[in-house]
């Protein structure tokens, strides 16, 4: 008959429940799993992105005074020999801690102890000033100029006292005398009163020409200066 066309057999009906009983819980398994895996593989793809930084080891002072670990010491005398080996309190007893301290200054082993020197606070003081100084003075720092050939006078005289003040510094100035786009070109005697401008103020600063011109006056020219020491 025409109604019963659509109704599922007995068969059909029984199918569909006890597939739907089977596949519900894999699903859900599955979503679940996803849903846990999802976040995990998520790290493990940032965590190879991670770096590592690179661990270093914090540097050792020697020790001083009473950090050395050692009963016994060396102490090297003001001849440059080694006394023979004394005890560390002796020899810390020995000066004024307000005034000198014991820098050990070879570590010792099982046949001999560490060798120690006395040191007086304001040398080495001294020492690490002039040694700071020095190399502040070794280090020159490089400064630049630029100047348009064309450049009016105020404009001039104002880059003209920045060159004189990094000279007297004792910095490595470099002028840069050039033309710029869409500015009018400069005459002759322009080119001329700017360039001796410029070599003059060299002069008078005690400064000098480190190396040779580079360039033609009038278009690009580069002169490198430092004072005279």
């Amino acid at each position: 008959m025409n109604h019963t066309r659509g109704l599922l057999s007995s068969t059909q009906v029984l199918r569909q429940i006890f597939t739907a009983s089977v596949r519900t819980p894999r699903v859900g398994i599955l979503s679940f799993k996803l849903l846990q895996n999802a976040p995990q593989s998520r790290f493990f793809q940032q965590s190879r992105c991670l770096k590592l930084r690179e661990y270093r080891p914090p540097v050792e002072k020697p020790p001083i005074n009473e950090a050395i670990r050692a009963s016994f010491v060396q102490v090297v005398n003001d001849e440059g020999d080694l006394d023979p080996p004394t005890r560390l309190e002796d020899v810390l007893e020995s000066f004024d801690h307000a005034e000198f301290f014991l820098l050990q200054v070879q570590e010792g082993d099982h046949d001999n102890p560490p060798v120690c020197k006395i040191y007086n606070k304001k040398e080495v003081r001294a020492h690490e000033k002039a040694k700071a100084k020095s190399a502040r003075e070794t280090k020159v720092i490089f400064k630049q100029i630029e100047l348009n050939w064309a450049i009016d006078a105020h404009d001039l005289s104002h880059r003209l006292k920045q060159l004189s003040t990094f000279l007297e510094k004792g910095r490595r100035v470099e002028i840069l005398l050039t033309t710029k786009k869409r500015k009018r070109n400069p005459t002759v005697d322009e080119i001329k009163q700017v360039m001796q401008s410029v070599l003059d103020t060299i002069r008078e600063a005690g400064g000098t020409q480190t190396k040779a011109m580079e360039g033609e006056p009038g278009k690009q020219l580069r002169i490198t200066a430092q004072k005279i020491n």
